[in-house]
C-alpha cells in the first residue's frame, strides 16, 4: 500500500474554536475518498493544511513522503478544486483554462473541450457573466483535466442542478478509470457520492469518527431496534445513538463491530438488527449530544 498523503497529529484552532483536534489519517494512492462532515466540521481547514495554504498549530503533513513546507515542489502533484475560486472576474473562460493548464504537466486539453461541449460552457464568455453553477463547472473541469496525482474537490456540486451533478460524477469516474489517481471529495452531500467512494473519512467537531473502506463502513453500520429493557442488556449500549422512540420500543443507530456476546443476545431475543446507509450513519453521528441513547 503506497501512501499519497500522510497526516500526523494535526491540530489547529481559530481563536478559541478547535477546528482540527489531533487528526491522523492516510490517503492511499489511486483511491477515491469521501471526506465527509457538516459545514464547519473542519474539512476545508484540513485541506488548507494539507496543501500548505494554512500552517497548523501542531502536527505534520507529508505528500508522497515529502513535507510540503520544506519542499513546495511536491505541491505540483496536487490540484485543489474549491466551491469558490478566486479567478479574475474579467478573464474569459478560455484564458482561465489556459492559465491553469500550465500548472499540470498531464493536463488534458481534448477532454477540456469535450466537457465544455457536454456542459454547454462558452469559453469566450467573461467569467463574471457565468452563473454560479457554470463557475463551479469551470473549476471542476480544471480539476478533472489536470490529471494531478492528487485531486481534491471541495464541495464540487454547489450551484449545480441535478442533471449536471450526475453528469459531473459520471465524468469524474470515467476520468479516474482512464487514469487512476488519488481523488478526495469533500462534501456533506452523502447520497450523491456514496457509490463512487472506496474509502470514507468522516469528521465531526474536528475529530475523525470514521476511517475505513466503504464496504467495512457498511458492515459496521447498524440499526438496532427492540424493547428498552432488551437493548439495555447490550454491552454496546453507551455507543448507540437514539434514532427513533415509540412507546417502550426504540430504534438506535450503532457504528462498530458487534461482539459475540451481544450478537448471541440479539439472535436469541426480539431485538432486530438492520443495515444502515452511509447517509443515515452521517445523520445519526452528527446528532447533538442530547439525542444520545436514553435509558
Amino acid at each position: 500500500m503506497s501512501i499519497a498523503i500522510e497526516v500526523k497529529n494535526i491540530s489547529h484552532n481559530f481563536k478559541d474554536k478547535v477546528v482540527c483536534d489531533n487528526i491522523s489519517m492516510d490517503f492511499e494512492e489511486d483511491k477515491i475518498y469521501g471526506l465527509l462532515g457538516k459545514n464547519g466540521a473542519g474539512k476545508s481547514t484540513l485541506i488548507n493544511i494539507i496543501t500548505n495554504q494554512l500552517i497548523c498549530d501542531s502536527g505534520e503533513v507529508k505528500i508522497f513522503g515529502k513535507n510540503p513546507r520544506e519542499d513546495v515542489s511536491v505541491l505540483e502533484d496536487v490540484c485543489v478544486v474549491r466551491e469558490k475560486e478566486f479567478f479574475d472576474a474579467t478573464y474569459k473562460v478560455k484564458d482561465i483554462f489556459k492559465a491553469y493548464s500550465y500548472f499540470y504537466k498531464d493536463y488534458d486539453y481534448k477532454l477540456q473541450d469535450k466537457l465544455c461541449r457536454l456542459f454547454e460552457i462558452n469559453k469566450k464568455l467573461v467569467y463574471k457573466k457565468l452563473s454560479r453553477g457554470m463557475k463551479t463547472l469551470v473549476s471542476n473541469i480544471i480539476g478533472i483535466c489536470s490529471n494531478a496525482p492528487i485531486t481534491i474537490f471541495d464541495e464540487p456540486t454547489i450551484g449545480l442542478d441535478a442533471v449536471n451533478r450526475q453528469e459531473f460524477y459520471n465524468v469524474l469516474l470515467e476520468s479516474y478509470m482512464d487514469k487512476n489517481r488519488t481523488i478526495i471529495i469533500s462534501t456533506h452531500l452523502i447520497n450523491e457520492v456514496e457509490e463512487l467512494l472506496e474509502k470514507v473519512l468522516m469528521i465531526k467537531d474536528g475529530k475523525v469518527k470514521v476511517d475505513d473502506y466503504i464496504d467495512e463502513v457498511r458492515d459496521k453500520s447498524h440499526y438496532i431496534s427492540g424493547k428498552r429493557e432488551d437493548l439495555n442488556r447490550l454491552s454496546i449500549l453507551q455507543e448507540m445513538i437514539l434514532a427513533k422512540s415509540f412507546g417502550n420500543n426504540k430504534m438506535c443507530a450503532y457504528y462498530g463491530d458487534i461482539n459475540n456476546e451481544d450478537f448471541i443476545m440479539i439472535e436469541n431475543s426480539d431485538i432486530e438488527l438492520d443495515k444502515m446507509s452511509l447517509q443515515d450513519l452521517f445523520i445519526n453521528m452528527n446528532k447533538k449530544e442530547e439525542a444520545l441513547y436514553e435509558k
